[in-house]
Order: structure tokens, then sequence, then C-alpha cells
């Protein structure tokens, strides 16, 4: 009897990194006007970013729907597997309950569902967490249990560069991002407790990426576990933020690197950076 590692593409996975930790990534919608993609399917970030620049409205993503899960499930249970299944927060997307209703249509007990309560790279964290129990030969649901227990020390922490995107998806007026434009607001997000809130708003990148300093002192990173450095769409962004952590001699043991994908790059846009990390605990 296998474990199937099931996720899905909010957790922005380099294609060729889930298939060599055999991982399953079950894809989300993404519309440009008229044109329909399948993030990590057949869009890359690359091209997403630059249909985002080019487009006057944000494109629609819709969650998986439990067809898409269900064919995964079939196949699980036609091999008699077991599988663990780490999703983007309920908080954030109706993919928890396209998998729920999927388990139901498949009748096998032997699914394990999980909020994961965040989103990209935060969810790699976890997938990866789950990768290694299964290798130690822990049983699905105490994969599940392990996982369901560390997930709330998960910590994501991002610097906006741009309120375009914001305004595109209603969630500020052209008022606002204008003002914002104008003063060089830049607001931190966090990801706790499964959603997305304000964290902080700075005038100016160098204001924002010290507040995001304090953040990072104020919830320390646990190097038992990997961390992520996050862009949108410019690794270059780096420079703002790791070499400082290196000189204050914080810099993760563990470091990776993510690109933000259309679940959430399309809300925040291009040129955010941030931190994705399990929070040492207290």
């Amino acid at each position: 009897m296998g474990i199937r590692i099931i996720t899905d593409s909010a957790a922005d996975f380099d294609a060729a990194v889930a298939k060599r930790r055999q991982v399953d990534v079950v894809p989300m919608a993404v519309q440009f006007g008229n044109a329909s993609f399948l993030a990590g399917k057949n869009l890359s970030n690359e091209v997403f970013y630059q249909l985002l620049r080019e487009g006057k409205e944000n494109p629609t993503t819709s969650q998986p729907t439990p067809a898409a899960f269900l064919r995964y499930f079939e196949e699980v249970k036609a091999a008699g597997d077991q599988a663990v299944v780490i999703l983007l927060s309920g908080a954030l997307s109706g993919t928890l309950q396209s998998a729920e209703i999927a388990k139901e249509l498949c009748e096998y007990e032997p699914i394990y569902i999980v909020d994961s309560r965040t989103a990209t790279a935060g969810m790699q964290i976890l997938v990866n967490f789950a990768c290694k129990l299964r290798r130690s030969g822990l049983p699905a649901a105490g994969i599940a249990s392990e996982v369901e227990r560390l997930k709330d020390r998960v910590r994501i922490f991002a610097v906006i560069d741009t309120l375009e995107y914001l305004r595109r998806g209603g969630r500020l007026s052209g008022f606002q991002a204008g003002l914002g434009a104008v003063t060089k607001l830049k607001p931190t997000i966090a990801v706790r407790d499964g959603a997305v809130g304000i964290a902080g708003k700075s005038f100016g990148m160098a204001a924002a990426v010290k507040h995001l300093m304090r953040l990072l002192e104020e919830h320390p990173i646990d190097d038992d576990f990997p961390s992520y450095f996050l862009y949108s769409d410019d690794k270059a962004k780096e420079e703002l933020l790791l070499p400082k952590l290196k000189e204050q001699g914080r810099m993760p043991l563990r470091l990776h690197y993510c690109g933000v994908g259309s679940a959430i790059g399309t809300h925040i846009g291009p040129g955010a950076l941030g931190m994705a990390y399990m929070e040492r605990d207290s």
C-alpha cells in the first residue's frame, strides 16, 4: 500500500521538484479575457506576469473542480493506496471544498484532506514535511496529523511593490491606489490564521524592508525546516533583503527560492518580495 501526496497549484511547486518528490499537483484555472490556462501546466510564471502587465484588468482564477480531484482520488482507490491532500487555505479559496466533495463521491476513507491555512511556499513547507514523514514509513493518518500539528507555525510576510493589482481586484479604490503611488506606500502583508492581512505600511521600499526585517526578528525562523525567499517576478529582489539578513547573522540555513504564481500573484502583482518559513517553537 502506497501513500500519495497531493496538493494544488497554489503551492507554486516547480514541476521538476514536484515530480522528483512524487507529489501530485492539481492545477487551478486562470482566465485572461477569452484565453484559459491551467496554472503550472500551460501557464508559466513568466507568461503569467507578462499577461498581467499587458492587461488592464486582473485575470480570474478558479479553484480545481471536484471532478479534477476525483480523478486523482479514484486512482488512489483503484490502487488500494492512501492519500494525504494538502491544499490552499480554505479562507482564500474553495479548493478545499472541491476536494471534500470529491472524497464523498469517491467513497474511500483513507484520503486525508488538510487545510494548510497558508499559500504558495508555505504550502511547500508542509508538503515537503509530509514527504519526509512518508519516507520514514509513517502511515497517511499519522502524516496528516503531524501536518495539522505544525501548520499554524508557518509564516509568510511579504512587501507589495504596487497597489495597482489590489485596485484591479476591487480591494482598493482608484483614489487609494493613486494616493499610494504618489506617496510610494508599500504595504507588508502576512498570511496568518489562513487569511491575508496587512501587517504594516511603509513609505518607500527601504522602509518596507526594514519593517519586514523586524517581523522576521519578532517571529524567528526555525532552521529545522526549509525557508523560502518569495518573489513575484524578479528574483533579483533578493538583494534588498538577503544581504541584510546575512549582515545580522540571521540568514536562514536552509534557504530556497519560490516564484509566486497566479493564485497570489493576481492580487499582489509584480515586484513583491518576502519570506515563507516555519516559526521557531516558543
